[in-house]
């Protein structure tokens, strides 16, 4: 499907030049955003990750957010990183966050979000946080300026009827690269986090209030759900700890795909341990990994790895998003979780297939919506699906060829 893929977008670069104007918002971040339980006692939120797009995204990913948001009714959005891909000047960036972001601000749904390793390759972080609050819905602060990063917050969401927090959101700037690995979050935004913690606490009568982590790499610890390697098994390619480890999730402690190895810091910032220590996280949702899909436990707080819902960068079948719904008050099981695949939404026939190659493409950026819409209604014909399947054929055949 490389083939493929490469051949529509050569043939969008031949045959049509384009010129790209974007309006930018004139909004300040609101303050009076509140985000509470609705009556029945939830809560819902929407995670992308890993959209890593440019100025012209791949309709696909469009696609997939205006229905997810559609279909979820979200309370509140999270970015959990590589929101954008590498840009080189402060202007493709602009444009880039300006056009991911349509359909979140066409919703008007309060958002936030995280940076990844790859948003601020070329443009620094605190000039694409100003971008991003521009839009009235959009929540993300710097919540202390000297902390290592950018775009470190927490927000509290109330109870159903607003009289006290019930539940907290961490966003973490999990940072880019250290010595040749993927950086980690550094002790003093782990000293903000217990600060602020006290102070949440202390507001609500001396109890903890329960919360998710949202960052985009995840913590080392991510290994420890993951199988160990049987004596003498001769393929191992990751050890954590000095144990071998298998690509492969252990059933007793996670469950959903994995397809890749995690790749989490090579330095253990000892963040896992900190939220253990204090108590208040139940789950950790991360990105990073493409087309890694579950959810895993270790000494009770949740690895909740999310797959990548760009179709510039690389992934797989499982390209999508995740819902969280939280429990109000419900020690138990403080959420429950699913992923919409785009799959999922547009189905895995023939039309289906096609719409993923396709909007997954660089070509249908360029052209009229009427052309895919034309050619999806056209590939639900007998001869149309002959046609997709003989062509999808022939590009797999010369994609094996070149490898």
């Amino acid at each position: 499907m490389k083939t493929f893929s490469k051949v529509l977008s050569l043939l969008s670069v031949a045959a049509l030049i384009i010129t790209v104007s974007f309006s930018a918002g004139a909004w300040a971040v609101s303050e009076s955003t509140e985000l509470r339980f609705s009556e029945d006692g939830k809560f819902t939120i929407l995670q992308f990750s890993d959209t890593q797009d440019d100025m012209v995204p791949r309709r696909a990913m469009l696609m997939l957010m205006e229905s997810a948001i559609k279909d979820v009714k979200p309370d509140l959005i999270v970015l959990t990183g590589d929101n954008t891909g590498v840009s080189s000047t402060k202007l493709d960036a602009k444009f880039a966050i300006q056009a991911m972001l349509k359909p979140i601000v066409r919703s008007g749904i309060p958002f936030t979000f995280v940076f990844g390793n790859h948003d601020a390759e070329k443009v620094n972080k605190e000039y694409q946080l100003s971008v991003y609050q521009q839009y009235s819905n959009c929540l993300a602060v710097d919540a202390v300026p000297g902390l290592y990063g950018c775009g470190t917050h927490n927000l509290e969401i109330k109870s159903s009827d607003g009289s006290r927090t019930v539940f907290n959101l961490w966003l973490m700037d999990s940072n880019m690269y250290f010595e040749g690995s993927y950086d980690y979050v550094r002790p003093d935004q782990l000293d903000w986090y217990e600060n602020t913690e006290v102070q949440i606490r202390q507001a609500n009568g001396g109890e903890k209030v329960p919360s998710l982590v949202f960052q985009h790499i995840p913590v080392p610890e991510i290994y420890e759900v993951l199988k160990n390697a049987p004596e003498g098994y001769m393929n191992i390619t990751e050890t954590y700890n000095g144990i071998p480890k298998l690509r492969e999730l252990n059933p007793e402690m996670a469950t959903g795909v994995i397809g890749e190895w995690p790749c989490p810091p090579a330095v253990n910032g000892g963040e896992f341990d900190r939220f253990f220590e204090i108590g208040d996280v139940v789950g950790i949702v991360t990105g990073h990994d493409h087309v890694n899909s579950f959810v895993g436990t270790y000494r009770g707080i949740d690895f909740i790895q999310t797959p990548g819902a760009g179709f510039q960068t690389y992934g797989d079948e499982n390209r999508g998003c995740r819902v969280i719904t939280l429990n109000e008050g419900n020690n138990e099981n403080p959420y429950d979780t699913y992923v919409k695949t785009f799959y999922g939404i547009y189905g895995n026939d023939t039309a289906g297939q096609f719409m993923y190659v396709y909007y997954g493409s660089e070509i249908a950026s360029f052209l009229p919506p009427f052309v895919g819409t034309f050619l999806t209604d056209f590939v639900r014909t007998d001869a149309g699906e002959k046609v997709f399947f003989a062509l999808k054929s022939l590009f797999e055949k010369i994609d094996e060829a070149f490898d």
